[in-house]
């Protein structure tokens, strides 16, 4: 009999900060999250006026939607911040555009250019995107025709914390802390004691338990029909595979297309490319073909 491939998820006892559902959760704290973005940005944040977990951006039938962990915005500032704790080789180009999108997505009709609020997209990484052992990355936008690089001052930066980095010795104190809080050490400073706290009080609320638990029982479902369509389709491909070139090469076949089928159920309801490559194994730019072949079916 075959075997279904299962996704595994943590048990709620074992989800940390660096889990995207915890993440975005704590980050409804208006207060940690404030604290957290003047800690990396070193700029103060005003009162916060719009704030949510998970944010849908689907600037037109015909573009690609995105889901912001955290979204919010302050008097002159829009900020998108993202924990990040597996790598897909695209974090630069998902940056780019989500800059793009956040910026359509303020941007009320008949507004002038110069309106536009300073824009940050801030990824939380658990690994090194740019393979420097750097702690912190921080990228603007440059003329470099000259020896002396010229600012294009678009408001716009990109930011990238490694906190996989060895050497953390030009941090300050307070972000060093969250960087070891983060690798799973002990709470040391008021905010990660809080946000330590907090994440206790969470996973002790009955509710929060419930919204994991739903969440987690949509994907396995998810992935169970796709299994199921997945392995009538791949069964009929695999013995016809299977009989010209070996019962082996069918099977694999065969759970491909259950890969496949699974990728394409996951994203009908909504989720990200990233995290369906993420569940299913199959590479980020298979998901990304699928997911125009998706787009382009629902508008058919």
């Amino acid at each position: 009999m075959e075997k279904q491939t299962t996704v595994k998820f943590k048990r709620w006892e074992d989800l940390d900060i660096t889990d995207d559902f915890i993440f975005t959760r704590v980050m409804r704290n208006k207060k940690l999250c404030r604290t957290l973005l003047e800690m990396i940005l070193k700029v103060k944040v005003g009162k916060i006026k719009f704030l949510t977990s998970h944010h849908a951006i689907q600037i037109d039938p015909n573009a690609k939607g995105i889901i912001m962990d955290v979204y919010l915005k302050d008097e002159n500032k829009e900020i998108n911040v993202e924990m990040q704790a597996s790598n897909h080789g695209d974090l630069p180009r998902r940056a780019r555009y989500y800059q793009a999108a956040a910026d359509i997505d303020t941007t009320p009709k008949g507004s002038e250019y110069k309106d536009l609020k300073q824009n940050y997209v801030i990824f939380i990484c658990t690994f090194d995107p740019f393979h420097t052992d750097k702690p912190f990355y921080t990228f603007q936008n440059y003329c470099i025709d000259y020896e002396s690089p010229i600012p294009l001052e678009d408001g716009t930066e990109k930011i990238f914390l490694n906190t996989s980095a060895k050497d953390l010795s030009n941090l300050d104190g307070d972000l060093r802390l969250f960087y070891d809080y983060i690798k799973g050490n002990v709470a040391q400073t008021a905010f990660t004691k809080k946000l330590d706290a907090t994440i206790s009080r969470m996973k002790q609320e009955q509710e929060e338990r419930n919204m994991y638990l739903t969440y987690t029982s949509r994907m396995m479902e998810c992935r169970q029909d796709g299994f199921s369509e997945g392995l009538a389709t791949g069964r009929e491909e695999g013995i016809s595979i299977g009989m010209e070139r070996g019962l082996e090469k069918g099977l694999e076949r065969g759970a491909y297309q259950n890969k496949l089928e699974t990728a394409k159920l996951l994203l009908n309801y909504g989720d990200s490319p990233e995290k369906v490559a993420l569940c299913t194994g199959l590479p980020i730019e298979t998901v990304m073909e699928l997911s125009t072949i998706t787009d382009r079916l629902k508008e058919e």
